[in-house]
């Protein structure tokens, strides 16, 4: 398990309007933590998709704030969240900002890009869990 230092600094991955952050954190109420990937608008940090891979309850939110609904990982058979949340960012981002209400933003992703700096990043990124 990775010291307490490297899971709590933040990898940030940018894209043209948003920003991917990936860090370990605590859950509201702090009786849950883990990995987060908490996709933001750039400008005003505006939540527009977040995976939340708490080892007790790990779930994602999709939705513009005041819409986004908490979907429980483990009901739809999710049995690695990090493993899962990384697929989900390599292959459906623009996908998945879009499906939340951001299309200007969805149009500007790298899909490629983010995956492959996903990938350089895949033992930094699962050291923080």
């Amino acid at each position: 398990m990775a010291n307490q230092n490297a899971k709590s600094e933040p990898i940030v991955i940018k894209q043209p309007g948003m920003d991917l952050t990936i860090e370990h954190r605590q859950g509201l109420g702090g009786e849950d933590e883990g990995l987060s990937f908490d996709v933001t608008t750039e400008s005003e940090g505006k939540r527009i998709i977040r995976f939340d891979c708490f080892y007790k309850d790990p779930h994602y939110h999709i939705g513009t704030t005041g819409e986004r609904k908490n979907c429980k990982m483990k009901n739809e058979g999710i049995t690695d969240p990090v493993s899962w949340s990384l697929e989900q960012l390599k292959t459906r981002l623009p996908s998945l900002v879009r499906q939340a209400g951001y299309e200007s933003i969805a149009a500007t992703i790298d899909q490629q890009f983010v995956a492959a700096q996903l990938s350089r990043l895949d033992a930094d990124i699962r050291a923080r869990y």
